[in-house]
């Protein structure tokens, strides 16, 4: 019997007869759920310090703060789809302009683990697991169970020079803790493979819309691979292009319905957030170009960094199979397509920038991270790559043996070249796994004294009173300043403070703003409400400090501050936008305004700006303030001498609502990036709440009634259609 096409000759079922060809049905039957089950047991073994709850030196810092403001929303009561996230960038709306559905699903089950726990196990398991996901992919695309099973093998293998795909450095603690990518790297696959399947068969409409709108939700960059590859999937047969490209419709705007609660506040609110200059024009912004991704690829680096490039080989193999079956194959061609669009997004601005101004919101991609929708692609052009090497190596020993070989040593004999060929992969991500949980459980000491030391004075100073915290920047010495292998700053976003310090690329206004921070400048500590810093004790504090504690080598110290609220003048204003507000307020931020209270409006994006009140003398004062900025609220009571601006300093944001003695009054954006509001002589009280986006309820029933259209339309069309003529629709089959 021959081999079928995708399927290894060793492996076939022969004629059910015989004790061996029996024993060979067995071993096609089981044979592939044991591959994907040694790919599990392997992450499972090597990754299980990855379970333990220590602090995070990464971005996983950011999510696990994410996951306990979720857990907080939920307990008290709230929907944590929006609301005021003040850990980050000086504060943001960050829950509805970021994909926030994984830190929403974790932070229910966190109430009974603990935010950290729950980012810890969740990380295990996903990432352990994500053969399983590797392998359904395979066979929704179409491919058969032993090169799904081979893709899966592979999948924990990866690894990569430039990082950031699908490979353990990704996530684990010792990489970049891209946890919502690895929520996105579980539903990537079951996205393309249901879309094939939709476009191609015309079935499981309403399955498919709704993967591709969770592939969205967990993980912005992942849906957008996913939307722009049901293109590949409509041209593989061109002479179908017109219902395929039905299809494809209805599924990818579907999609988009049934995301409505994410993509209608993310659209709506997309000029109030930034595009970090600190990113743009670097390859983490615009990637690497097609020059130096084709090095890598040529060189083993894209798949095999620091080993021999066994996947490498095996890849280029592949490669060569789907080419050769490319003419008479759709599925080679949909494969091969994705790996395409996946390496164009990967070459970057570089190769490809005039074409990706034609895409929507290409400018907000961050196009280095395409890397994994080539190495998911990879995976399966591995597999392919791994049964011909396999198939060649048969029909060489059967040249040499002059006979057909038994069944059974042919068997052994596949077992033997797979391991063989992978051994130096195994034991190289062993050795990077195991490097990484001493590392862990090193930590978890420093956690238990050092960090411990640490947390005492963050519960000093949040007894004491309000204020932001600052223990270094990442911008600046911060880094040197651990517990530990964990920065000081991430430390204190592990303990949900408000702190300033862990810059980052983010959509908060503040982002390009914190960069500019200077801890040598009392100013600076006021315009940033910055009243507690912690530092070692070798470190020179800045002027005006003052000691309030120490524990072990770590001090706490209090600068003097207005607090988060203060009275002052508005400046002519300050024309800026989405990619320059950092640049356009630099100067501002080294002048002697920001000592004296004198702050520009921003002009932002075109808006109307605050009109100026620069006037001799006082502005006035504040008498009292409460700010509560997690619950999104601050109060105040100021007295004015004249016409002069309230401000908040925290980020502005266009829901963010003021009301003056109970009246509701215009909000500002004023110098660097706050919330401000004019206000007339004398004494009032002042009230800035927070609203979160409003009517989720109305965009919940919008994706449950888009689903429902989506899943159930093509059928009722259909039957309409047919009625007495027995038609079809132009669809094809329904769910």
């Amino acid at each position: 019997m021959a081999a079928p096409l995708d399927e290894p000759a060793p492996l076939d079922v022969p004629a059910p007869s015989a004790p061996p060809e029996r024993s060979s049905s067995r071993v096609q039957e089981w044979g592939p759920l044991v591959l994907v089950v040694a790919a599990i047991l392997f992450s499972l073994w090597v990754l299980r310090a990855e379970a333990i709850a220590v602090r995070y030196p990464n971005d996983a810092a950011v999510h696990r703060s994410m996951v306990a403001w979720a857990a907080d929303r939920i307990e008290d009561g709230h929907l944590p789809l929006d609301g005021w996230y003040p850990d980050l960038a000086l504060g943001s709306s960050r829950f509805h302009h970021y994909q926030s559905l994984p830190h929403v699903l974790t932070g229910v089950v966190a109430a009974p683990l603990g935010g950290q726990r729950a980012l810890a196990w969740t990380l295990y398991l996903l990432l352990s697991f994500w053969p399983v996901a590797v392998y359904a992919g395979g066979r929704l695309l179409g491919w058969g169970r032993w090169t799904s099973a081979l893709a899966a093998l592979a999948s924990p293998l990866i690894v990569s020079q430039p990082g950031l795909g699908y490979e353990y450095g990704s996530y684990v603690w010792r990489g970049y803790g891209t946890w919502t990518q690895l929520w996105g790297a579980w539903l990537l696959p079951f996205a393309w493979g249901l879309s094939w399947r939709a476009i191609d068969e015309g079935r499981w409409y309403g399955r498919t819309a709704l993967v591709l709108a969770l592939t969205i939700a967990v993980h912005l960059l992942t849906g957008y691979l996913a939307l722009l590859c049901l293109g590949v999937f409509v041209l593989v047969r061109p002479g179908d292009l017109w219902r395929r490209l039905g299809r494809s419709a209805l599924v990818g705007v579907g999609s988009l319905f049934v995301a409505a609660w994410v993509v209608v506040p993310l659209l709506v609110d997309r000029v109030w957030t930034v595009n970090d200059e600190f990113s743009r024009g670097t390859h983490y912004y615009d990637s690497f170009g097609a020059g130096e991704v084709m090095r890598w690829a040529v060189s083993g680096e894209l798949f095999d960094r620091w080993r021999f490039p066994t996947l490498t080989i095996l890849l280029a193999i592949g490669l060569l199979v789907a080419l050769w079956r490319f003419r008479r194959e759709p599925r080679a061609r949909a494969l091969l397509g994705v790996l395409l669009v996946s390496l164009l997004l990967f070459f970057g601005r570089p190769t490809i920038g005039p074409v990706l101004d034609l895409l929507p919101g290409s400018g907000d991609l961050f196009l280095r991270r395409y890397i994994f929708g080539v190495h998911l692609a990879g995976l399966y052009l591995i597999a392919l790559g791994t049964i011909r090497a396999l198939q060649v190596l048969q029909a060489i020993a059967t040249w040499i043996w002059r006979r057909p070989l038994p069944v059974r040593l042919v068997q052994v004999a596949a077992v033997l070249a797979v391991v063989g060929a992978l051994a130096p992969a195994w034991t190289e991500r062993s050795r990077y796994a195991e490097t990484g949980g001493r590392w862990i459980r090193e930590q978890r000491t420093f956690d238990q004294t050092d960090g411990a030391d640490a947390a005492a004075l963050v519960d000093l100073a949040e007894a004491n009173g309000p204020g932001r915290m600052y223990a270094g920047a990442r911008s600046n010495w911060g880094p040197t300043y651990e517990v530990g292998q964990v920065p000081m700053y991430s430390v204190l976003l592990s303990e949900s403070v408000e702190g300033v310090g862990f810059t980052r690329p983010t959509w908060s206004l503040s982002s390009p703003v914190e960069y500019r921070f200077q801890d040598l400048n009392p100013a600076h500590y006021d315009l940033f409400a910055v009243r507690y810093t912690i530092l070692p004790g070798s470190r020179t504090p800045p002027p005006g400090a003052v000691e309030l504690a120490r524990r072990g080598r770590h001090v706490l110290y209090e600068m003097p501050t207005d607090g988060f609220v203060e009275v002052v003048d508005v400046l002519p204003a300050i024309e800026a936008g989405r990619t320059n507000l950092g640049l356009r307020t630099a100067e501002w931020m080294r002048s002697p305004d920001v000592a004296e209270g004198r702050h520009p409006a921003i002009a932002w994006e075109g808006h109307e700006a605050a009109p100026p009140t620069e006037a001799e003398g006082s502005p006035g004062e504040v008498l009292d303030q409460h700010v509560e900025l997690r619950e999104g609220l601050a109060t105040a009571t100021v007295r004015m001498e004249r016409s002069a601006a309230v401000l908040l300093k925290t980020s502005f944001d266009p829901r963010w609502r003021v009301e003056v003695d109970g009246e509701e009054a215009q909000a500002w954006m004023l110098a660097p990036s706050f919330l401000g509001v004019v206000v007339p002589a004398g004494t009032h009280e002042i009230r800035f709440v927070y609203e979160p986006y409003p009517r989720y309820d109305l965009l919940l029933l919008l994706c449950a009634a888009s689903l429902a259209a989506v899943a159930f339309g093509p059928r009722l069309l259909r039957l309409r259609r047919e009625g007495p003529s027995g038609g079809g629709s132009p669809l094809g089959p329904s769910v």
